[in-house]
């Protein structure tokens, strides 16, 4: 359960990030106190191209095994 409330919390970030735009994202991140690994997963989620669709959760494994990269 805590796995799934953590993943929940970065997409939400995720889909601010989209909506918002990085400015108003920024701010948002200063105001409220976000803990190192929720940040961490924030930013690594960005990079693999989640943008916070429900239920999306992307493994930088899986998606280098799908696109032949062996990283």
């Amino acid at each position: 359960m805590e796995i799934h409330k953590h993943q929940c919390k970065v997409r939400q970030l995720l889909k601010y990030r989209k909506e918002w735009g990085v400015e108003k994202f920024r701010a948002y991140l200063i105001k409220h106190n976000f803990d190192k690994q929720t940040i961490a997963d924030f930013i690594e989620q960005w990079e693999l191209g989640n943008r916070g669709e429900v239920n999306t959760w992307i493994l930088k494994n899986t998606l280098s095994q799908q696109q032949g990269l062996d990283i």
